[in-house]
């Protein structure tokens, strides 16, 4: 799952989004979602993971730990910040793609019980949802492919 929401991101990235390319209500507007939503959560989540894979140094070089420990309490910050970054990028992203109308009503879907209930939900979804796609990819590709090779054989192909 991190991987697919990783892969989401490095796309998300790669396509230029300036703040200032959007108008500031919707913008305000867009992070208010971005926030709402759970999905600053999981950037935050994503950077907490780097953090972690960073201090698993210490499982191979002991004489570190103490010294890495100390060195990622030091850059917290600089987390936070790297994760802040992606949600401002995230907000102008939906800015830029849904109308001021548009952002207003998800902020207030989310700010409402059902809402509330969604991104509750969400990281257990998430995990159940990964599984599942991953699951149907394997069996849709099976099907598919053999499928493929049926239409081929019967015009005398080999495949």
């Amino acid at each position: 799952m991190r991987r697919l929401f990783a892969s989401l991101l490095i796309a998300a990235l790669a396509f230029p989004v300036h703040a200032e390319d959007v108008d500031p209500d919707s913008l305000r507007l867009a992070r208010l979602v971005v926030e709402s939503s759970g999905l600053a959560r999981s950037f935050h989540g994503l950077t907490e993971a780097m953090r972690q894979d960073m201090s698993r140094v210490a499982t191979t070089r002991p004489d570190l730990a103490t010294d890495l420990n100390a060195a990622l309490a030091d850059i917290q910050p600089d987390f936070d910040a790297q994760a802040d970054a992606m949600t401002a990028k995230a907000a102008a992203l939906y800015a830029q793609k849904l109308s001021r109308r548009e952002l207003a009503d998800c902020a207030v879907f989310f700010a409402g019980a059902s809402g509330k209930a969604y991104v509750a939900a969400q990281p257990a979804l998430m995990g159940d949802l990964g599984a599942a796609v991953t699951d149907w990819r394997r069996a849709a590709s099976v099907t598919l492919m053999t499928r493929l090779r049926e239409k081929l054989r019967a015009k005398g192909k080999d495949f």
